[in-house]
């Protein structure tokens, strides 16, 4: 193919706008308008005499008188392992919807070790924390040695029958300064404040929203309803466990803190997050709800998609460009339009009519394909998924009983009924290689998208309605929002099955929830090629990385639109450090492969994606640590600086693990930035670009150019990494690492490294080589971390070592200077000749 020299529109900034007349704002929901204007009242109180003491079981349970006349409520409160509690409310004899399939598993339930009884309140007390209940007006305050942390509000409890089965409630952060979560909005990281008569409720509702708002609290494709109150001496949280749709009203401010929470449907049930420091409650959630496993190491990589690739030797002609215009990649991906006439799980007989030869062509050069696989089932007959989804009766329902049907990209579609066990297997059963013609272990990962799931009707807001029902009789709209996971859910199974549970799973989702962290990768969907777009992909990727998803991108470039050659550099190095990182346009965009770009904008895209490459070791380190601690991959800076105040709204720097800083350049035509430098005068920030060294004082105006994005190393660390450059994973994985080691003052330095075959599930076994790495002047230490982990066939092998040292410090905001001296193998003397180890004890080298 010939390389083309594209000239690139700047993007207007008015770009496209979310459909107002389509997707809804408060003032047109009932139950939203008539909940978020109720006035606060002493409504309930505490039945006294109903308490019942469960000490074994964790639980006390209780009824709740309605001073107004309407029906009482039942409260549990349940111990759970770590001083978290879980509280529950309803009505007697409730029918309500009981949340399935998002917890990880069977809860840790601890007995209730002391109850303190008092004339107008009752305390469960913990080692960490109390929990008191008082009677009249009713609350629930929670307690730890820091203090009051939550409030459970009985003034703003409602459960109102006019509303069918909505219901709200309130609940204040005594010790908070700032709210976050509720992923997922195109906002900034700390939510702001709403309000009556101002800014909307945030909406979690989970919708197809094309050319989506910024700073907007408008429903986009996620929901998951977790809330962290944080403040410079605790952070507490909520995790609401319910799908149905809910509008979080938000009030920030000190000794202000506090949401107010109206849902439609299904059960008020909350689980408290009583941290106290941000990485306790983020570990806490995601207890609840599980980690992502360990990704192929390939899917680490770097991804190119575009809505379309025409055919196969459009694909396999961009494939060869990547090697020839020497750019790494590891996998490209298909759109709807391969399928024969949207019909899932078949292949266009005249654009991609020998796939196997195609998939034959990609793995030549070591990539891998994913191919999109969407939830709307083509109404045709004689189309094998639909005959057999239609025979067993595995479709979602109208509320008359016959089966739902609405336009899609096929047309006329129906929706397979995830709910149901019976449609998960089946569904499932399609991605073997047998139901699945013409595919090889080469078709790698699936992409499901479109699973809100998506209906092209506006009357509806493009989706399922409410009163569409599911297995069981449960109607949409008390899951509406688990929609999504429960198709990522059997995808993961489909291909667990496939590979007879011999390789982890690779699967891409629009839609999510809590827990779909188990099953998935997210991305930020239908983004725009703007700057604004740039920006907000580092708050969505930070804000999904607190609330488990860990694995998430966005798309480089911007789906929708134009992007300047400018903002396609910036975001190509912006996204390299983005756990997922992937190329995605519109079919109505211009063709942007980088090897279509002129030589220079070319140098920069391909250092961006070798600078990826290099760090594929960290990336990988750091997803395998996530599986053992909960940690995020990414974090924001308030995460590992919990106390200063200064950092609690930046949302375009990240940390990768504690080590690597990193800002964003989301700004158009500038020879500068501010950086903000955390830790304090004695932490110190290493450029990776330059010989400058930064002291953690805070905001730093940073010079920039198009070359590359402030990236740091912080001072102590020790950075692993493949300097070989090399075009794919695979054709990495017999290259030695270089260490690139970071002095602290007693010149010392330490880091850890992770080593298992990329692939399968041993790891869980305890199959790999997990290392802790130490430097102490020209000693390299390293040690076995799980001495009863096997680590045959997994040998770290060294190549270099580089050893940074400040030679002049920082001061007053006035960069200070390092100096690198490079160790090589191949250097006689300078290291040992053959630096590959298998370890059952520690290992020390000497580089000097």
């Amino acid at each position: 193919m010939l390389r083309f020299c594209l000239v690139f529109a700047t993007l207007l900034s008015f770009g496209q706008f979310a459909d107002h007349d389509t997707f809804k704002d408060c003032a047109r929901v009932n139950f939203c308008t008539t909940l978020r204007t109720r006035t606060p009242e002493n409504k309930y109180s505490v039945d006294s005499d109903s308490v019942v003491i469960d000490p074994d079981g964790g639980q006390l349970k209780f009824d709740l008188l309605d001073t107004n006349g309407s029906d009482n409520l039942q409260v549990i409160i349940t111990r759970l392992e770590g001083d978290n509690f879980r509280v529950q409310i309803q009505e007697p004899d409730s029918d309500r919807y009981q949340l399935q399939d998002v917890l990880d598993g069977e809860l840790n339930v601890l007995p209730n070790d002391k109850i303190v009884i008092d004339p107008d309140s009752y305390t469960i007390v913990t080692d960490g924390a109390n929990v008191t209940i008082q009677f009249s007006p009713f609350s629930i305050e929670f307690t730890t040695n820091q203090g009051p942390q939550l409030v459970l509000d009985g003034t703003r409890l409602i459960f109102d029958k006019n509303l069918d089965k909505a219901f709200a409630f309130g609940v204040t952060f005594p010790q908070a300064y700032q709210l976050y979560g509720i992923h997922e909005h195109a906002d900034g990281l700390a939510l702001q404040t709403t309000q009556v008569g101002g800014t909307d409720p945030y909406r979690l509702r989970n919708l197809d929203v094309s050319g989506y708002e910024l700073n907007s609290p408008m429903s986009l494709y996620g929901s998951i309803p977790v809330l962290y109150g944080h403040g410079s001496e605790a952070t507490t949280g909520i995790f609401l466990h319910n799908a149905a749709e809910q509008w979080m009203e938000i009030t920030n401010g000190e000794d202000n803190t506090q949401a107010y929470v109206m849902v439609e449907s299904g059960a008020l049930d909350v689980f408290v997050l009583l941290g106290p420091t941000p990485a306790e409650a983020v570990r806490q959630y995601v207890g609840l709800t599980g980690t992502a496993h360990l990704p192929q190491l390939w899917a680490l990589g770097y991804h190119q998609s575009r809505w379309n690739y025409v055919s196969q030797d459009d694909l396999k002609d961009v494939v060869a460009n990547f090697t020839t215009y020497d750019f790494p990649l590891d996998v490209i991906w298909l759109d709807i339009d391969y399928t024969d006439g949207k019909k899932y799980f078949t292949w266009d007989p005249n654009a991609f009519s020998d796939p196997v030869e195609m998939q034959q062509n990609i793995s030549a050069s070591n990539k891998r394909l994913v191919t999109i696989i969407d939830p709307h089932i083509k109404v045709e007959q004689g189309y094998n998924v639909y005959d057999g989804a239609l025979e067993q009766d595995l479709f979602v329902k109208r509320a008359d009983g016959s089966n739902f049907e609405g336009d899609c990209w096929p047309g006329l579609s129906s929706y397979m009924d995830f709910l149901n066990p019976d449609a998960r297997d089946y569904y499932s059963s399609f991605y073997s290689y047998d139901n699945f013609p013409s595919t090889t272990p080469v078709l790698a990962g699936i992409w499901n998208d479109m699973n809100e799931p998506s209906v092209f009707d506006n009357s509806i807001e493009k989706t399922l309605p409410g009163d569409a029902v599911h297995h069981g009789g449960v109607a949409h709209r008390d899951i509406h929002n688990i929609y999504g996971l429960l198709h990522t859910k059997s995808t993961h199974q489909g291909l667990i099955n496939r590979d007879n549970n011999t390789k982890r799973p690779f699967i891409l989702t629009r839609s999510h929830f809590a827990g779909t962290q188990r099953y998935s990768a997210i991305w930020t969907g239908d983004n725009q090629a703007e700057w604004g777009h740039l920006s907000v992909s580092y708050s969505e990727c930070l804000d999904a990385n607190l609330l488990g998803i860990v694995f998430c991108g966005a798309d480089v470039g911007g789906f929708s639109n134009n992007p300047s050659e400018e903002l396609l550099q910036r975001w190509y190095q912006a996204g390299a450090w983005l756990p997922f990182y992937r190329a995605h346009s519109d079919s109505s965009s211009q063709r942007r492969e980088p090897f279509l770009f002129n030589e220079d904008v070319q140098a920069v895209i391909r250092n961006a994606i070798q600078l990826r490459y290099k760090h594929l070791p960290v990336w990988y380190t750091r997803f395998y640590e996530h599986t053992r601690n909960r940690d995020p991959i990414i974090r924001p800076l308030f995460y590992q600086y919990p106390s200063n105040v200064d950092v609690y709204n930046i949302g375009d720097h990240l940390l990768l693990g504690d080590d690597i800083l990193v800002r964003a350049v989301t700004e158009s035509g500038v020879e500068s930035v501010q950086v903000y430098f955390p830790g304090g005068t004695d932490e110190h920030w290493i450029s990776i670009s330059s010989s400058d060294v930064y002291e953690g004082s805070g905001f730093i105006d940073v010079p920039v150019d198009i070359q590359g994005i402030p990236v740091y190393y912080r001072k102590g660390s020790v950075i692993v990494r493949k300097d070989t450059l090399r075009l794919s994973s695979d054709e990495m994985v017999g290259d030695g690492h270089t260490l690139h080691a970071n002095l602290d003052a007693d010149n010392k330095a330490s880091g850890t490294v992770y080593l298992d075959d990329n692939t399968s599930f041993n790891y869980v076994n305890k199959e790999y080589n997990y290392l802790k790495i130490d430097v102490d002047g020209t000693d390299v230490t390293l040690t076995k971390i799980d001495d009863d982990a096997n680590s045959d066939g997994f040998d770290f092998v060294i190549d270099d070592v580089v050893v940074n040292k400040i030679i002049k410090k920082p001061q007053n905001g006035i960069p200070g200077k390092y100096e690198t001296k490079i160790y090589k193998k191949t250097v006689d003397g300078q290291l040992l000749k053959n630096l590959k180890f298998k370890f059952n004890d520690i290992v020390t080298i000497k580089l000097a």
